[in-house]
């Protein structure tokens, strides 16, 4: 999140468990993140099924993420990273912080790739 008169970045305290470090080992646990049984092609409606806080997909340059286990690590706030939920996240995510590499942050929470509409394989949904 970003405070409109400093154009400063705002971080929020984190629950305890919820560090950097902490996601770190739970997407190492061998807990699944992903919800679903295996890898998908989801269209953007099948993704905008998916915006609540407890069902959180987006899209990140063609791959799909539940990002539902993440939202309590996001460092500015569940709130700031539910703008992206249901929808693609690419442009909004590279405009606030395009140096993180989310593809190792996120590697355990990705469903599949994005597809143009119509050609959707799979109609899984997160459990």
């Amino acid at each position: 999140s970003t405070d409109p008169k400093s154009k400063r970045r705002i971080k929020f305290a984190l629950a305890p468990g919820h560090s950097p470090l902490d996601w770190a080992r739970l997407t190492t646990s061998g807990k699944d993140l992903r919800g679903v049984d295996s890898f998908g092609r989801y269209t953007l409606e099948d993704v905008k099924e998916h915006k609540s806080y407890d069902d959180a997909w987006t899209v990140l340059n063609g791959k799909v993420y539940n990002m539902t286990a993440y939202l309590p690590f996001h460092p500015g706030g569940e709130k700031e990273i539910m703008r992206c939920a249901g929808r693609d996240g690419t442009r909004l995510f590279n405009l606030t912080h395009k140096w993180v590499n989310y593809e190792y942050m996120l590697k355990e929470c990705q469903v599949g790739f994005l597809v143009s509409d119509g050609s959707s394989s799979n109609k899984l949904r997160a459990q």
